[in-house]
């Protein structure tokens, strides 16, 4: 599907994204309305969760904004009744918060995909849903590179409750016959994400200690391989997931084609800063334990499904967000 055959079958469209005001959620409204959308944001702004109002300032008056949690059952029956395609990507993302706090990640991150799906079904069972899957729903990695086909052992809550959301998807699909499709995302970076802590995105964190000429911690050797997406390659994925008929019921992952070892991601970022150093520790116990290995992602799935490839490189990329953070520091640091 050409860029212009997507911006045709958007035009007009009513859409609603749950996490609108956070990262991966308000770089696809930007590209939405762009296309002529009707689009509806539904965030709650929770404190250090990455939504930010000053993600969508350039196109509010474009936009319709609700500041509300997916947990909320009549405004989910009220909501969805008017849209056509649904982008679920709100949800609790942090790896070490969800151990912290297995109750909310459950919460927010099954509960509010059943909450979601049990409105659709009862008042709009035609839209189209479109779930921000993760990496992480395969945990320790046995085979490279990871196709969809490939068991899921997630080492930790975020990872299984994730899971959990998508096994909803089915559900729903075989059982009510909704339209669902997962893109199992994986290292996302780029403009508009949250700079204020670690536990959200680990690569936009690294660039934050550059600016600030600190160190950036290193675990281990860094030798693990890790693919890294620029956030406009995976806004272009949700986009294609939302408009093309094959993706229709099934599961796809999202990669780079290029893997780097961690501590080569990081080197990059001090490289393009022109700040910054690496410095080597120790595995914090915590993280030790979670820790997968090499993650490298087989998407050749859905580039035959979709026609998706991803074309900004990691250098490009993390100059890109680089200049969008110097222009813009004050809103996120």
């Amino acid at each position: 599907m050409t860029k212009k055959e997507i911006q045709a079958y958007y035009q007009k469209k009513k859409i609603l994204i749950t996490g609108g005001l956070g990262f991966l959620g308000s770089n696809l409204a930007h590209a939405l309305t762009n296309t002529g959308s009707c689009v509806t944001l539904l965030d709650p702004l929770f404190p250090e969760y990455g939504g930010n109002r000053f993600n969508v300032s350039e196109i509010e008056d474009r936009v319709g904004v609700i500041l509300e949690d997916i947990r909320n059952e009549k405004l989910m029956e009220s909501l969805v009744r008017e849209h056509e395609i649904i982008f679920h990507i709100a949800g609790q993302t942090s790896h070490i918060d969800s151990l912290k706090d297995p109750f909310l990640d459950l919460d927010i991150n099954c509960r509010g995909t059943l909450i979601l799906l049990e409105a659709v079904r009862k008042f709009n069972p035609k839209a189209k849903i479109i779930y921000a899957g993760t990496r992480a729903q395969y945990g320790k990695i046995l085979r490279s590179p990871v196709s969809e086909q490939d068991s899921m052992q997630p080492v930790d809550i975020y990872g299984v409750n994730k899971q959990a959301g998508e096994g909803y998807l089915w559900v729903y699909r075989d059982v009510h016959g909704l339209s669902c499709v997962s893109l199992r995302i994986n290292n996302t970076y780029g403009p508009r994400h949250q700079m204020k802590q670690a536990n959200y995105g680990i690569l936009n964190w690294f660039i934050r200690l550059a600016v600030e000429g600190k160190p950036i911690p290193i675990y281990g050797d860094g030798n693990q391989l890790r693919d890294y997406n620029y956030v406009d390659d995976v806004t272009e994925a949700f986009l294609l997931a939302g408009a093309v008929p094959a993706t229709v019921g099934e599961a796809f992952n999202l990669g780079s084609g290029h893997p780097v070892p961690f501590y080569q991601m990081a080197e990059t970022i001090v490289k393009i800063v022109g700040k910054g150093e690496l410095k080597k520790i120790p595995w914090p116990e915590e993280r030790k334990k979670i820790e997968v290995g090499s993650y490298v992602a087989d998407f050749s799935k859905f580039s035959k499904a979709a026609g998706w490839q991803p074309e900004i490189t990691l250098e490009d990329g993390i100059a890109r967000t680089v200049t969008f953070y110097e222009k813009y520091k004050e809103h996120y640091w």
